[in-house]
């Protein structure tokens, strides 16, 4: 089909409101792609972009390295168990100067400058999980684990906004902050909300595989992946949070670079995007029946 034949925008866009509308997508972006201001307004801007076809929103976001930037600046040392932090007092000051307050205020700043109605939260409300704290050794005060997350607040706040972003900073009964892994609230989020999508955005494009962006994973090849060492680390970590999320019934995870211009967008209305797309065997056939209509609709397809 040639260009000039292609389907007027008006038809495409009725096309991806009655694919989209009325989903829920969890986003969690890591600190690397919150810090950068080039790449925050291009996310909340893809974002925006998703909550005109009636997508709802939540992003969950961290802040690694500026907090280990700002610890440096106070001599604060930064201990970490398997990659996850070990958080005493000193250590959740810093978490809640820079994430709670500065990250916090940045996200809300770049709401406003991309026209993105919505909210922007420094902590985890009370009411959407039951928090208690969950130290890794002896020293650690204040990291947080979640023993359930409550879907109907969530939803609740849903029906009056498109968007919401969270940090990774909760408060258990008694009102103590803490730190909690945001690849895990939001993944927990996603399982409790049956959300339609679970995004991961990072530094790196998804799942290298033989030095090339994997474009599909299933979930019943994950656990491979992992034995035979092409995921490790972080990547590992992920993708063990990737296999839950499927298994309790998320249909798609994503795993892509937030750092690259418009790679939101592209994974969600491209027949194939630039990142890494998991779900499980019984979704093939479903996908692939997808990306012909979106071809057909995009004019792609002779």
């Amino acid at each position: 089909m040639s260009k000039k034949n292609r389907m007027p925008e008006f038809f495409i866009n009725a096309f991806y409101e009655s694919k989209f509308k009325d989903n829920f997508f969890v986003i969690k972006a890591g600190g690397k792609v919150i810090e950068d201001e080039k790449a925050l307004n291009n996310l909340l801007s893809n974002i925006r972009d998703l909550t005109l076809q009636g997508i709802k929103v939540l992003l969950i976001y961290g802040g690694g390295r500026a907090m280990d930037v700002e610890s440096e600046k106070r001599g604060i040392a930064v201990e970490k168990v398997g990659g996850l932090r070990i958080n005493l007092a000193e250590n959740i000051s810093v978490m809640k100067h820079v994430v709670g307050g500065d990250l916090a205020l940045s996200v809300s700043a770049a709401l406003a400058k991309n026209n993105l109605e919505g909210l922007s939260l420094n902590a985890l409300p009370a009411n959407w999980a039951d928090i208690q704290l969950a130290p890794k050794n002896d020293k650690d005060l204040f990291t947080g684990g979640i023993e359930r997350i409550h879907a109907r607040p969530i939803n609740r706040l849903f029906k009056v906004t498109n968007f919401v972003a969270c940090t990774c900073l909760a408060l258990t009964d008694d009102g103590v902050v803490c730190n909690i892994n945001a690849d895990k609230i939001a993944t927990q989020t996603a399982i409790a909300t049956k959300a339609h999508k679970l995004i991961f955005l990072s530094d790196v494009d998804g799942v290298q595989i033989n030095n090339e962006t994997a474009g599909i994973i299933t979930a019943e090849q994950i656990d491979g992946h992992i034995a035979d060492g092409t995921a490790t680390g972080g990547m590992k970590v992920k993708l063990e949070n990737c296999k839950a999320a499927l298994d309790a019934g998320v249909r798609r995870v994503h795993l892509l670079s937030g750092l690259r211009a418009d790679a939101l967008k592209k994974e969600i209305y491209e027949p194939v995007g630039p990142g890494t797309m998991l779900f499980s065997e019984s979704e093939r056939q479903s996908y692939e029946n997808e990306v012909e209509a979106q071809k057909l609709i995009e004019g792609q397809k002779s």
